[in-house]
């Protein structure tokens, strides 16, 4: 069974807030010392999910919704567990190290690099979880307590960490439907009866991996956007890259050579202004016979709609995104962007999206591969700021968190 954190079923809606926690492994621990460590942090979990904060004895405080999904990195299969790393996750489950000098690419034939400033991916880590909650204080107070218990637990041992936080990102979901840039986003997400077939890992006659079976794969990109390049665009070539119109979300079947997009017929509805409303959820799938040019926008580029769903060579993800606001040290001093968080059966589907010239392939964001020629800024809209893939095993009875039988 999946872990609690992917919201994938009909009817099921994920919290509003977002955090994810990176956690290493101290090079000396031995997988016992690990398994107990980890079932120690997992039970503190465990007990915050119904409202119990440790500290405070029986005193119970909201859970709010907290939900909490652990995942294991590449990282974790060095040391001698009780199976092999995962064939998909050895081959897929690593993106590229930033430069030593800052920034590069993400992975080779994709458009998306490190920023500049980017000398350590920090996402790389032996363990990730992701929290989500329906308040700030559900998620943040996760973090905290996280923090807490494994601070308290190298007092206890002489300052030895075992588990230690590398580092943690948040954010929150919009509830106007839009990101940064003013589009409205997600809209081409997976129908919810597609997801299962895939999120799901399926057996593969492989032994080693049946304890992989009802998990998943975990991706995790943090982005920053380019509020300045992005204002520096016109609103016509705005619509092109995004493909949709601005202001009420209808996809595009056509672009003008002057940058006027013409919108799907019969969107929006005359009773409603955007596709967000109800009465228009025909629209939001976009499965459209479009113009070269729209053929390039990112809507296109990331959603080609293939079927089965359940045949890795789709490429179908099901995503999740939470976006952010953070301060920065001098201009431009704000920092803006999207936690994006995509779940699959084997992430090899993500890297087919971000390399394949078809698909995302070398563009930054949209447009044709050469766009940022034509389009100042387009190019460079987007920056990666961390990144990682995690496997995340299916919850097992009677283990004490999920993944245990690895360490036995």
């Amino acid at each position: 069974m999946l872990q609690e954190g992917c919201y994938h079923r009909p009817g099921q809606t994920p919290g509003k807030v977002f955090a994810v926690a990176f956690l290493r492994t101290d090079e000396s621990a031995t997988k016992d010392q690990i398994r107990a460590a980890m079932a120690d942090l997992w039970g503190v979990l465990k007990d915050l999910r119904v409202g119990i904060v440790r500290d405070l004895g029986n005193v119970r405080v909201p859970p709010s919704g907290l939900t909490a999904m652990l995942g294991m990195g590449s990282n974790l299969f060095v040391m001698d567990l009780s199976r092999p790393i995962p064939i998909a996750l050895r081959d897929f489950g690593r993106f590229r190290s930033p430069l030593a000098s800052g920034g590069g690419p993400l992975l080779i034939g994709s458009g998306l690099n490190y920023d500049p400033s980017v000398i350590d991916n920090q996402c790389t880590e032996e363990f990730a979880i992701q929290f989500i909650g329906d308040t700030d204080l559900a998620v943040n107070r996760a973090i905290v307590e996280v923090w807490k218990h494994l601070g308290e637990v190298a007092r206890r041992d002489g300052g030895r960490t075992v588990l230690d936080m590398s580092c943690f990102y948040t954010g929150f979901q919009r509830e106007d439907h839009r990101s940064w840039i003013d589009f409205h986003d997600g809209l081409s997400n997976m129908r919810s009866e597609e997801r299962e077939g895939a999120i799901v890992i399926k057996p593969n006659g492989n032994p080693d991996e049946d304890w992989l079976i009802g998990g998943t794969y975990w991706a995790f990109v943090r982005i920053a956007v380019s509020l300045q390049r992005w204002m520096s665009i016109s609103v016509s070539d705005q619509i092109a890259l995004v493909g949709r119109d601005k202001r009420t979300g209808c996809p595009l079947v056509s672009v003008a050579a002057g940058g006027e997009g013409e919108t799907v017929l019969g969107c929006p509805s005359p009773f409603t202004g955007e596709v967000t409303m109800p009465g228009i959820d025909a629209f939001i799938e976009t499965r459209l016979v479009v113009d070269g040019r729209v053929r390039q926008s990112h809507v296109h580029r990331a959603n080609h709609h293939q079927e089965p769903v359940d045949d890795p060579s789709s490429a179908r993800i099901f995503r999740q995104g939470y976006e952010f606001l953070e301060q920065v040290v001098g201009p431009p001093r704000v920092r803006v962007g999207l936690n994006f968080v995509s779940f699959q059966d084997t992430p090899q589907r993500l890297h087919r999206i971000l390399t394949q010239p078809n698909w995302l392939g070398s563009t930054n964001f949209g447009g044709a591969e050469n766009d940022d020629q034509h389009i100042p800024g387009a190019g460079e809209l987007l920056a990666v700021h961390g990144a990682g893939i995690y496997v995340v095993p299916p919850v097992v009875e009677g283990e004490a968190f999920p993944g245990e039988g690895l360490f036995r």
